[in-house]
């Protein structure tokens, strides 16, 4: 596509702006980890390092606010308070960190040695009361005065008995007077009493055979139900209610009470009841506003429970899941209006299920990696962005088109080893690479494009070869992904709804797979079973395990590399698509190979290396005729040009230019010099390591650190690199960026009758059901990835001035 005007023409008479349009990461690992606002029904989470907040508009999640932290949030809780939105997180290293999310604003409260475990929060009398209990088994309570802008003050502290652990906490009131409760892993809970400035145990609760982790207290006239999760399978409702009369049904049947005094008020806490349905871990249990209760277990379920007429509690609903590799289930979090229960999986991802006059059905919610995002690649028509991370898996993301987000519409691959890299071949096929010594080819189904045509509203040309391959299964103990055709499925007898069961020679054992028309994303069950995409071929050839992959932008060639210590694996092997045949090895370096990039010509291949070095291969005469043999590189760096190890190059669009970036904080561009050759053209040093770089295709340098930062540079006529803009800090992430990547303008289906951009008339391409000012030059798109998982797409304008 030719743009009307040219982005970087414009770069002198305006500014660049930049709005973070995708940010994607899962929910970390714990009970106390996400938060649901009683009012907003805004979701409050840790993601890595990251808080952020999904915004609640209709039935739909979307990522709203976020801020970054210096270490990973073990817990994450909203302050129980009518107006306003504010989260108090715990991290990893101790620190327990108040954040307004209006101001976007944080504020440290205190901090424990060495971990946060969990948390709780409540407005009362114009302060914020905030109690945190660390693995160094003790439980600090601190007051905040919001606006203030200075830590809390400390008003107690507890120490767990026996050095043990407090694994949850809840704040109420009662008579006015703050109360907490504390649920330990010897199996009890301890309320204590907040007045002034004291902390004074009243009574422990025993009667679990486990760890408690969850608590949870619902207000009544003159007391409470206070419920309890634990491993022990069971949850226990505690009843908090006010002693009227001393003597009142002393000669009658009561159960075993406890009592203590608040303000002068007698008190007794007896069992209410005691619910069993969940057959593992209860994780917790939170109160839904319509008086019921919500529980969330290990047994990968959520169950609503409810009290009868007669008093009695029972199970009215009960959702979750039935298969799949997720263990279990963390959080329970209703919403205020009571028509969306929402779980965290053991892995990360959100699941979500609303009341419908035919009962309850799965919602799509915003999710992502659990792990290091290793890598991305767009498609080649910028429709879908594939990522490669260490939690095993490949995911393809898109754009809701009525949704207004990006969302997870495939999990194409689920490994058994971290992966590593991955990269395009084409739209409908891609290759991947792991911690083995093995290469993977995989193929779109049918029913991923026509699912990704009715979320997206773009339609993509598959190509040939797919129209038969609806689906895709792991078989039992194996790793390769096997097609499903339409024929597998015509001799499929259905066994319920929802399933079928393969029994064919090719595939001699159940699967449970539903090829389905999606008209929204899919919901997490969906994409563990029947999203995959077949394994269509592997590819041999390395010693060691796998580190990066690229494909010519002509399709043609696919380039590899793997670990290497020595000289005789680090070695780039050339492979042939569709043949898949080798037809050459690359060798120069001398240790691993970080990366490999075609020129746009797909003519040259530049290769950058941990011993400091690049190298330029002329690829352009191989073919599958041409003898299996090395070739010399046609040019190699000079002497010292970096003094660390080169991460990421990237070639410029026009003149066989390109730059490298490394660990030695430069970024330096090469020019084409007379012959076959390449001179240093200029460089430019930066405050911090340089691990990410990708060039436009109006030769906008963009450049991922080490510290998580973002810029855009270009190169002046005066033959110097120009800082054009850093992205804000609070839209990128605090770890090394491992991959940044420009989106490639979305050629879609073309209509003649309407212009976007071009010269002539009737000339240019439209993407369907996009707006022209979406795909005109003042408006790009990028993505990265980075090693807490985080994946962005951020969105750059031009502003006139």
């Amino acid at each position: 596509l030719l743009y009307t005007i040219k982005f970087e023409d414009m770069l002198s008479a305006s500014n660049i702006s930049t709005e973070c349009v995708h940010r994607s990461i899962a929910c970390n690992r714990g009970t106390g980890t996400a938060d649901i606002h009683p009012v907003t029904d805004s979701i409050v989470y840790g993601g890595g390092c990251s808080g952020l907040v999904l915004f609640r508009s209709g039935y739909q999640y979307s990522v709203k606010h976020y801020t970054s932290v210096s270490s990973a949030i073990t817990a994450a809780v909203w302050v129980k308070q009518e107006e306003g939105e504010v989260a108090v997180m715990g991290c990893d290293k101790g620190d327990v960190i108040l954040w307004d999310v209006a101001s976007n604003t944080t504020l440290t409260v205190c901090k424990h040695s060495p971990s946060v475990v969990c948390v709780a929060a409540i407005a009362h009398q114009g302060s914020v009361f905030v109690t945190s209990c660390g693995s160094d088994s003790l439980v600090k309570i601190h007051s905040v005065m919001l606006g203030e802008g200075e830590g809390g003050s400390e008003i107690g502290s507890i120490t767990v008995p026996r050095q043990g652990f407090a694994l949850c906490c809840t704040m109420f009131t009662l008579q006015d007077t703050l109360l907490l409760a504390l649920g330990s892993d010897n199996s009890s809970i301890s309320l204590y009493t907040l007045s002034e400035g004291t902390t004074v145990l009243l009574t422990t609760l025993t009667g679990h055979e486990d760890w408690v982790r969850g608590l949870d207290f619902r207000a009544s006239n003159y007391g409470g139900l206070l419920a309890s999760a634990s491993q022990d399978h069971y949850i226990r409702l505690w009843n908090i209610s006010r002693v009227e009369n001393k003597g009142e049904n002393e000669t009658h049947f009561k159960l075993k009470e406890k009592m203590f005094q608040v303000q002068g008020t007698q008190f007794r806490v007896s069992v209410e009841s005691i619910l069993l349905g969940h057959d593992n871990w209860v994780t917790s249990a939170r109160w839904i506003s319509n008086g019921k209760l919500l529980s969330a277990s290990m047994d990968k379920t959520l169950i609503i429970w409810d009290q009868g007429s007669d008093g009695l509690w029972s199970e009215s609903v009960h959702v979750g899941e039935v298969g799949g590799n997720n263990l279990g289930l963390f959080g329970a979090l209703p919403t205020s209006d009571a028509n969306i229960i929402i779980s965290h999986s053991f892995q990360g991802a959100f699941q979500a299920w609303r009341s419908t006059d035919s009962g309850w059905v799965g919602i799509p919610m915003p999710g992502g990696h659990f792990n290091a995002a290793k890598d991305l690649c767009w498609s080649p028509s910028g429709q879908y962005l594939l990522t490669a991370s260490t939690d095993q898996s490949v995911r393809v993301s898109a754009e809701w088109r009525e949704g207004g987000g990006w969302y997870e519409v495939a999990r194409s691959q689920i490994h058994g080893h971290d992966m590593s890299c991955v990269h395009c071949i084409s739209d409908s096929q891609y290759l991947s690479g792991s911690e083995e010594k093995v290469l993977r080819v995989f193929q779109a189904t049918s029913t991923f494009f026509s699912n990704l045509s009715a979320i997206t509203g773009c339609s993509v040309d598959a190509g040939g070869g797919v129209d038969h391959v609806i689906g895709a299964h792991i078989p039992a103990l194996g790793l390769s992904n096997k097609a499903i055709t339409s024929e597998d499925m015509a001799n499929t007898p259905v066994q319920h709804e929802g399933t079928a069961s393969i029994k064919d020679c090719d595939i001699p054992y159940q699967v449970a797979f539903a090829p389905a028309d999606l008209t929204t994303p899919p919901v997490e069950e969906v994409l563990l079973q029947n999203t995959l995409w077949p394994e269509v071929h592997k590819l041999y050839g390395h010693g060691y395990e796998v580190y990066q992959c690229t494909a010519s932008p002509d399709s043609r060639l696919l380039a590899t590399s793997c670990k290497a210590a020595q000289q005789q694996f680090a070695v780039v092997i050339l492979w042939r698509v569709g043949s898949w045949n080798k037809v050459a090895e690359l060798c120069h370096h001398k240790l691993t190979v970080t990366r490999m990039s075609f020129s746009p010509d797909s003519q040259y291949l530049l290769s950058v290396s941990r011993d400091r070095d690049w190298a330029v291969w002329d690829v352009s005469a191989l073919s599958d005729t041409t003898p299996e043999h090395s070739i010399t590189p046609l040019a190699t760096s000079p002497p010292k040009a970096h003094s660390r190890i080169i991460w990421d190059c990237s070639w410029f669009p026009e003149d066989l230019s390109f730059a490298t970036v490394s660990r030695d904080k430069r970024l330096v561009l090469w020019d084409r010099a007379e012959g076959r050759s390449w001179t240093l053209g200029c460089s430019q040093a930066f405050d911090t390591p340089v691990t990410a770089v990708d060039v436009s295709v109006d030769g906008l340098i963009l450049l991922g650190f080490e510290s998580g930062s973002l810029k855009i540079c270009r190169r002046t006529p005066q033959n110097t690199v120009q800082t054009l803009h850093e992205v804000p800090i609070q839209q990128c992430v605090t770890h090394s960026i491992n991959t940044v990547q420009w989106r490639p303008m979305r050629t879609g289906k073309q209509e003649t009758e309407t212009l976007i951009s071009g010269e002539g008339e009737g000339k240019g391409v439209k993407v369907t059901g996009k707006s022209e000012e979406e795909h005109c030059g003042r408006c790009k798109e990028f993505a990265t990835c980075s090693e807490d998982g985080s994946v962005l797409v951020i969105r750059t304008s031009l502003q006139e001035s």
